[in-house]
């Protein structure tokens, strides 16, 4: 299992910080729900954990994200 969660005991990377800012701005409603800004902000996540997958060499529906550390454990 890869660990990627340095919580506030390092400064976001340059290029994560943009990609972060940047859904904030386009991708900040609920993934789940059906209308306009919904559908976008699923598109963005979907296109985030394509993106991560293939960083880590794996499938999409391989990879979770998790809100926390504790979450990410107590997933399992």
């Amino acid at each position: 299992m890869v660990y990627f969660d340095a919580a506030s005991g390092a400064p976001l990377h340059p290029v994560a910080r943009q990609a972060f800012l940047a859904s904030l701005d386009e991708g900040w409603a609920d993934p789940a729900r059906l209308y306009k800004e919904g559908r976008r902000a699923r598109l963005l996540l979907d296109a985030a954990r394509e993106a991560a997958a293939e960083a880590v060499g794996c499938r999409a529906d391989e990879l979770t994200f998790t809100a926390s550390g504790t979450r990410a454990v107590h997933s399992g």
